[in-house]
């Protein structure tokens, strides 16, 4: 994993299925939104702005079950 980077785990029953690498956080949110049912786990690279993690959050008020990991 590259520390520049969005980390998204992806657990069902809190079993890891997938790990992905994200350049940015639009593709970070359109594979949460496409894997709706699951639980995540979100590592932020060292160059996340507040408006990264506010889209986080806002994911999370929309009912995605979403923890902030440590940096990634």
């Amino acid at each position: 994993m590259t520390p520049e980077k969005w980390v998204l785990e992806i657990y069902l029953s809190h079993s890891l299925i997938s790990r992905l690498e994200f350049d940015n956080v639009p593709a970070l949110r359109t594979a949460v939104v496409e894997n709706r049912g699951r639980m995540f786990i979100v590592k932020a690279p060292a160059h996340a702005t507040a408006a990264d993690r506010i889209t986080l959050l806002d994911l999370r008020a929309q009912g995605f079950d979403i923890a902030i990991g440590p940096p990634a």
